[in-house]
């Protein structure tokens, strides 16, 4: 690992008290798994690839996975 977790892009749904209980139950999260441990081979699977998390606080919504990169939602 070559840093801490980078936070890209958020679209919290919810008055600004459940926004921030959200994030810091996101963040706190996070704070468990890292430091990582990678083993030898798992870091050769991965490279120089980013491995990529997804914490969402709305509803589930319909969705089709096209690929390992590519997920199609359709809410109803």
């Amino acid at each position: 690992m070559r840093g801490p977790p980078l936070v890209t892009s958020r679209q919290l749904k919810g008055d600004q008290d459940a926004r921030k209980r959200f994030e810091d139950a996101a963040l706190e999260a996070l704070s468990r798994c890292f430091p990582m441990s990678i083993t030898p081979a798992f870091g050769a699977i991965l490279g120089e690839s980013p491995i990529r998390l997804r914490f969402v606080n709305t509803p589930p919504t319909a969705a089709y996975q096209i690929n390992n990169n590519i997920t199609i939602f359709a809410p109803q």
